[in-house]
């Protein structure tokens, strides 16, 4: 999950190396970095922000383990990644306030928190490695997290920072990766084309939208979905079918009844409303059942349903969401199939003989 495979709704993403440069003289390359900024210059990039991710080792207590550090900005970074309401305790914003107001400020992930027995509040010191340097730094919990962007529980516990101050320990910034969310329909091919006119090089370049149709093309995808539409639609037709052949049989086996209430006095439209509102408990209180078995079911046998081989595959897990615009037109098709039962209906009692629905014993 994350930003890398998920991205800003409706939109793709690019991830692109820091500026690289090369001197003729000498082999090692030489690290240019420019505004992050810079990148809004290319058409169809909505947003830019700078994500660092390095190896690092932890020192809590008498523990010391390898972990994975990953530093953001944290004014830049929620415009581009993406996030879910349970990936954390608080919203993302809430996070972000959190490393705002303490700079050596750190969010863990909660197993870490649970491995190491550490709370909100603690200082711990945290080794980073980077360009065959190591640096110890001191920082501070201030929040937690259960789910991160582009970071799976199998590769370890993860701590992550403010970028411009693990700059300024480490004595200077170092490579980098730029996050893009860019507008709905760019073309990722040109996207790139217009990195590296502001650039030599565009090193490893990774398009969320690209890895999202292939998954999104897979034969077993394809069939699954169109198996529970096949469902659905069949479903449905017995449904409206079922609702019908109800409404007509009902109105034949109670003909006699119907047409005593009618000798009595009452006129069609006061049989109709009789009839109508017994139809109408019937159909709400079958919209009301079945939302509910519906909705139970989902949230208990959804998640189940996640399964795969690679992590990638089980993380983040599931997330129920009903598609209710969905069941409001599901609601709609019941309302107009109600309306013609009662059309229907009202057009029988029209025709309805009386002498003949009194009249025992005459088949009718």
């Amino acid at each position: 999950g994350g930003s890398g495979a998920s991205g800003a709704p409706g939109g793709q993403q690019a991830q692109s190396q820091a500026q690289q440069g090369a001197s003729a003289e000498d082999a090692a390359p030489i690290w240019v970095f420019m505004p992050v900024s810079e990148h809004l210059k290319v058409p169809g990039v909505q947003a830019a922000a700078r994500v660092a991710r390095i190896k690092a080792r932890i020192s809590a207590g008498e523990s010391v383990s390898d972990i994975n550090f990953i530093g953001i900005d944290r004014i830049d970074f929620p415009q581009v990644a993406f996030w879910r309401r349970d990936f954390a305790p608080v919203p993302l914003g809430a996070l972000m306030n959190d490393l705002a107001r303490t700079t050596e400020g750190v969010l863990v992930s909660y197993d870490m928190l649970q491995k190491y027995n550490l709370k909100l509040g603690d200082t711990i010191g945290v080794s980073v490695f980077q360009l065959s340097n190591a640096s110890d730094i001191e920082y501070r919990i201030v929040g937690t997290f259960y789910y991160f962007p582009t970071w799976y529980p199998e590769e370890g516990p993860l701590v992550v920072g403010n970028l411009d101050y693990l700059f300024e320990q480490v004595g200077g910034e170092f490579p980098y990766d730029v996050w893009l969310r860019t507008a709905p329909g760019t073309n990722y091919r040109s996207l790139l084309e217009g990195i590296d006119d502001l650039y030599r090089r565009v090193m490893y370049p990774r398009v969320s939208l690209e890895i999202l149709n292939q998954e999104q093309l897979r034969p077993e995808r394809q069939g699954f979905f169109g198996l529970l539409s096949v469902g659905f639609v069949a479903l449905a037709f017995l449904t409206v079918l079922g609702f019908l052949l109800y409404a007509f049989f009902s109105f034949r086996r109670r003909f006699i009844e119907l047409g005593m209430l009618r000798a009595i006095g009452l006129s069609a439209g006061q049989m109709l409303v009789f009839l109508a509102s017994e139809l109408a408990f019937l159909f709400l209180s079958g919209l009301a059942a079945g939302t509910g078995m519906g909705v139970w079911v989902s949230n208990f046998f959804i998640p189940h349903l996640q399964v795969g081989n690679d992590m990638a595959a089980r993380i983040p897990p599931f997330l129920v969401r009903i598609d209710w615009p969905a069941v409001f037109q599901v609601y709609i098709l019941f309302g107009v199939l109600f309306v013609i039962a009662l059309a229907v209906l009202g057009w029988l009692l029209m025709r309805m003989k009386v002498f003949q629905a009194i009249k025992l014993g005459e088949a009718v």
